[in-house]
């Protein structure tokens, strides 16, 4: 049975799915009972699902070459916009931005990182990657990868966010 889910689990498809709901699965597993997350975590779920849902599109609405573009967009408006909250903030606390920063960086690191890894997918040096998984190297199956990767730093992100609630 173990033998058969790691051969399942070459699949790239499966791999990925199964990768993404574990991720979620594992941020609700450690932060349900958190008193800091435990409020926002469908909100950490929705965020993550609709970055990957944008790229997915972006990927199937814009040709490759645009990605970087829209990385350098993405990377200038966050930087000017949190800027600007920042300052309006702090001039007679005219609003609360926390959230609104906390969100938007998610959204852009991730975003971000999808754009990288796509990008380095790219690279005649990853055929590793294609070869473990028994595929080619097309938009596809960089797209899958992308998700795949993404969906294990989420994982990570939570480990790390774990061990940042465990000291005291």
């Amino acid at each position: 049975m173990v033998i058969q889910l790691i051969k399942k689990l070459k699949n790239l498809n499966f791999a990925t799915l199964v990768t993404y709901l574990v991720a979620i699965g594992f941020w609700q597993f450690l932060f349900n009972k958190n008193s800091v997350l435990s409020p926002v975590l469908w909100e950490i779920h929705t965020v993550f699902s609709s970055v990957l849902l944008f790229f997915v599109l972006m990927n199937y609405a814009l040709k490759p070459q645009l990605f970087d573009i829209v990385k350098i967009i993405f990377r200038i408006l966050i930087k000017v916009w949190f800027v600007i909250f920042i300052a309006f903030s702090m001039h007679k606390n005219l609003f609360d931005v926390k959230g609104f920063i906390l969100t938007a960086t998610f959204i852009f690191g991730y975003l971000e990182g999808l754009i990288d890894l796509n990008s380095w997918l790219n690279n005649p040096n990853t055929h590793f990657i294609f070869d473990f998984f028994k595929t080619t190297n097309t938009p596809k199956s960089r797209l899958t990868l992308c998700v795949l990767g993404i969906s294990w730093i989420h994982i990570f992100s939570a480990i790390i966010a774990s061990l940042y609630f465990s000291i005291n």
